[in-house]
């Protein structure tokens, strides 16, 4: 079968299995099976597939039907202009998330801050980044998931950043201070589960059924507890000067609420994403008694 008859089938299947994007779906699983780059596969449109390309393509096709996350199935994404190795051990990372990147890569200028807390790190996305953008921060990358953890180590020796990265094991705070960099962090940055329990189930099949639900939904009713417990804790981080978090939909005036209510905030900061939705909670810290 030629790859063009390939695709077209492909694309059939995806769209009828209601796969947003099942044309840009399909070209990229082709571009994966064939080792090319998507801008070159219209070159390969009249090539002849052997029987393990098919084969490969197919079975891509099918698990991308069960709506199995395109970049599981590709085991990589582009995240802030860099490729991140990407698989069930953590979330997928998300567009979105590059508002909180920029965020706090400017209170960093601003404040002259260079070393950094990343609370939930996940694949390593923030951590990578921010390291990449400022060659002379220290980043602690912390997880309360091992597998997140051994996917952003993975990560972090891809971009080659284990001198200025370091990862740890433990929820929120917990690890700052059993590494002993609760003295020194200057920032803490996060992108902490938020989800309501009663509103996961109406989120799309390939975050319900494939993503970790335990990164995804947050502790109490209103789904802020993460944010709670990471702001009670800075209260015994005596370097710290600014906290940069992602939010969800509706929820950044609660959080900036939060924020005010523990933390000695001179100034609150809102982002919004591409989307025109408010997405990033940043607070500046005062020099009072935190």
């Amino acid at each position: 079968m030629k790859l063009t008859q390939a695709l077209k089938d492909a694309t059939l299947r995806l769209e009828e299995a209601g796969v947003a994007t099942p044309d840009f779906d399909a070209r990229a699983l082709a571009a994966h099976v064939l080792g090319i780059r998507l801008s070159e596969l219209p070159m390969h449109r009249e090539r002849l597939l052997t029987g393990d390309e098919l084969a490969a393509f197919e079975a891509l096709i099918a698990s991308r039907a069960r709506r199995e996350p395109l970049q599981y199935l590709t085991g990589d994404t582009e995240f802030c202009g860099l490729r991140f190795r990407c698989d069930r051990r953590a979330l997928v990372p998300r567009p979105d998330t590059e508002t909180l990147i920029e965020a706090a890569l400017e209170l960093a200028g601003e404040l002259d801050i260079t070393r950094i807390a990343d609370i939930g790190t996940g694949c390593g996305i923030i951590a990578v980044s921010l390291a990449q953008q400022l060659p002379g921060a220290e980043i602690l990358a912390t997880d309360s998931s091992e597998e997140a953890l051994a996917l952003a180590a993975e990560n972090v020796a891809l971009h080659e950043l284990e001198r200025r990265v370091t990862l740890a094991h433990g929820p929120w705070l917990e690890p700052l201070h059993e590494v002993g960099r609760a003295e020194d962090v200057e920032m803490i940055v996060s992108n902490p589960p938020y989800i309501r329990e009663e509103d996961f189930d109406t989120l799309m099949p390939e975050i319900v059924e494939h993503e970790p639900r335990a990164a995804l939904v947050g502790l109490d009713a209103d789904g802020l507890g993460g944010y709670r417990a990471i702001v009670a804790g800075c209260r015994e981080l005596p370097a710290l000067r600014a906290l940069a978090f992602e939010v969800g939909a509706g929820q950044a005036v609660a959080v900036g609420e939060v924020m005010r209510a523990a933390l000695d905030a001179r100034e609150i900061i809102i982002r919004k994403d591409l989307g025109r939705i408010d997405r990033v909670v940043a607070a500046v810290l005062g020099i009072g008694e935190r």
